[in-house]
């Protein structure tokens, strides 16, 4: 399995988004395979979670960038979870790599 490059970026089932810096420690991080329905790694790559609980691991699952899935997963973020930060807006990068680090940059704990 190939390993996702950083920085990941996970979404829950409510569309909630999560920046992980080092996708080696998302054991500590992540308790169950089912806490994340959608990731993407740092080239847009999906990623996906495997594992016992306690011992998840992520793995890239195609070597192609999902990139206008990314971007409309991003774009729903902001509009439900960053809308209350009115001067808030997603990246707008074009190269898929420079945007998904601007996101990373970007992103805010709700």
């Amino acid at each position: 399995m190939t390993e996702p490059t950083d920085p990941v970026l996970l979404f829950d089932e409510d569309g909630r988004m999560f920046i992980l810096h080092e996708p080696a420690v998302a054991d500590e991080l992540i308790e169950t395979v089912d806490e994340f329905v959608e990731g993407y790694d740092g080239f847009g790559r999906p990623v996906r979670a495997y594992g016992e609980p306690g011992q998840v691991n992520l793995a890239v699952v195609a070597m192609e960038a999902q990139g206008e899935e990314l971007r409309a997963r991003v774009a729903r973020y902001y509009s439900i979870f960053a809308a209350r930060h009115p001067t808030r807006i997603p990246p707008r990068e074009a190269d898929l790599v420079t945007f998904i680090r601007a996101v990373a940059d970007d992103w805010i704990e709700e």
